[in-house]
């Protein structure tokens, strides 16, 4: 320690004083300020890179989290969920995503959001991906030549779209009376291949049947023309026909979920836009339609139609020329009578030959159904007939009976009236049966009966009388008679001869019939010679010298 009294005060050292130089405090700024621009081209770029945001409505957000699910296309992330809220009438939520820059084409009226999950169904397992990965919003959109831009609010799918809008293939529609087992996503078949899928199903403005879209994929739509006809290959279809039992079974997917298959039955033929295929029940009925032009008939039964169906058919000569298409019950306003009119139509070109000497140009329906009128004016007429007393079915034939009524006359308008005839139908047998089942119940068999055991008793007592009076009697003729037949037995037995002496006997008869003879010839020339005996000898010139 330093000693500081005043006899030993020293002074102390004097510091040195040093001066540093300035520094330029400028460069201090440049940290934040590169911070900050760091920050600035942050943010410039996540902005810039942002894409429209949009907003998607669901029924429900199951499987749907903020900050988390993503939107994808092709499976690319283009967008993620940003906010979910309940719609203004809580009947919905509402999905807000933000979608990516490069995705901001997806805004258009084309385009088609739906949540991706774990799905089981009978045409497949799909979504297994999310069970790791969570669940996605998957989105499809039209190519931009087809959809407007600039739309962000958009109704989600409840279920994934059967296809997506960038595949290959062509759209049909098809209409059915009824959907049936049908359903968006039914597969579509060609030669029992899946070639299609149902893509939409509605019901029409008048709600008498139901029209379906079908997409048909690239390259198998070319098999699709004109002459194709759909039918429903749904389950099993059983039929009874004059081969016997027919059994189909479809493919295992077709019995779970239902399908449509298709098939060619005549040459190709362009298809017009808006054509419309008519769907069929079965592959028989589909096959059954005739081929080449049609002519629209109408028939008026007044009998009884139960068993006559659509699809049964019209025959000629035992040849299938027309189909029904509806059987309707009308009334007659003249006598109020109820009646059923029968819608059909005839292809002609099933007469064969006869089709081939009509003229190309003459095979149109109002030439065909002058045709078809010659035809009723030389005595053509529509006739029910039994198709089979099994199933009670009827079909329609055309017949030959001149000098019935021909109806009202052909003025060139379709479809043509086709006068009928009355026919004995299964049910007209069934009433003929009852008729007759009527008049046996008539029968008295009660007394019938009666009268029939009064006279068996009297039978009884007539027969015991006899087995009293009458049989002894026989019997003991019998008995005499057997005795008569034994003693001739015996003579004939114990006699041996009997032969010789019948012999002699007989050469005896024969002499005493010529003595009788001898006799009667004698009696005749000298009747007195019963009198005066055997004549003498007399003598005269012409017996003298007779004598020798």
């Amino acid at each position: 320690m330093t000693d500081l009294t005043p006899g030993n005060q020293t002074a102390p050292p004097r510091p040195k004083v040093g001066h540093r130089h300035k520094r330029h405090l400028a460069w201090v700024w440049v940290v934040p300020i590169v911070a900050a621009l760091t920050g600035a081209s942050i943010v410039w770029n996540e902005w810039a890179s942002r894409g429209p945001v949009i907003k998607i409505s669901f029924e429900s957000a199951s499987g749907i989290e903020e900050g988390k699910t993503h939107i994808k296309f092709r499976d690319v992330v283009v967008g993620l969920v940003t906010d979910i809220q309940l719609s203004k009438s809580r009947e919905s939520v509402v999905v807000t995503a933000q979608l990516d820059k490069d995705a901001e084409s997806l805004a258009n009226d084309g385009s088609q959001f739906w949540v991706v999950k774990p799905t089981i169904g009978v045409t497949g397992i799909s979504g297994l991906a999310t069970l790791f990965s969570g669940s996605y919003i998957e989105v499809d959109t039209k190519a931009p030549g087809d959809a407007k831009p600039n739309q962000y609010d958009f109704v989600g799918l409840e279920m994934p779209p059967p296809i997506t809008s960038d595949r290959p293939g062509a759209t049909f529609k098809l209409r059915a009376p009824t959907l049936g087992s049908i359903q968006t996503g039914t597969p579509v078949y060609f030669l029992r291949i899946p070639v299609g899928v149902v893509t939409d199903y509605d019901l029409d403005k008048a709600g008498k049947h139901v029209d379906i879209d079908v997409f048909v994929h690239d390259p198998y739509d070319k098999y699709v023309n004109a002459n194709t006809r759909f039918w429903n290959d749904s389950g099993v279809q059983v039929g009874l026909g004059p081969n016997g039992l027919q059994v189909h079974v479809g493919s295992l997917a077709s019995l779970l979920s239902g399908g449509i298959s298709f098939a060619s039955f005549g040459p190709d033929a362009p298809v017009a836009e808006d054509f419309v295929f008519k769907l069929f029940e079965s592959r028989h009925l589909a096959k059954s339609v005739p081929e080449g032009p049609n002519v629209p008939i109408e028939m008026r039964f007044n009998q009884s139609t139960r068993g006559l169906e659509v699809g049964s058919a019209i025959d000629f000569h035992g040849v299938q020329i027309g189909v029904v298409d509806t059987v309707e019950l009308d009334l007659d306003p003249s006598d109020n009578s109820f009646y059923t009119r029968v819608k059909a139509t005839l292809y002609p070109a099933m007469l064969g030959a006869a089709y081939e000497h009509i003229q190309v140009k003459e095979r149109d329906p109002q030439t065909l159904a002058r045709l078809v009128q010659q035809a009723i004016d030389l005595g053509m007429r529509a006739q029910l007939q039994q198709g089979s007393l099994l199933t009670g079915g009827l079909y329609i034939e055309l017949v030959n009976r001149v000098g019935t009524p021909t109806g009202p006359a052909f003025d060139g308008s379709l479809p043509v009236q086709i006068p009928t005839v009355s026919s004995q139908t299964f049910d007209d047998l069934k009433r003929q049966i009852s008729e007759i089942i009527d008049h046996i119940d008539k029968i008295p068999f009660e007394k019938i009966g009666k009268d029939l055991e009064d006279s068996l008793k009297e039978l009884t007592a007539v027969g015991r009388s006899v087995n009293k009076t009458l049989t002894p009697e026989l019997t003991e003729t019998l008995q005499k008679l057997q005795g008569t037949l034994d003693d001739v037995n015996r003579i004939l037995a114990s006699s041996d001869e009997l032969p010789a002496q019948v012999g002699q006997a007989i050469q005896d008869l024969d002499e005493v019939l010529r003595s009788t003879r001898q006799f009667v010839d004698e009696l005749r020339e000298r009747p007195n010679s019963l009198l005066f005996g055997e004549p003498t000898t007399s003598y005269s010139r012409e017996t003298l010298g007779a004598e020798k």
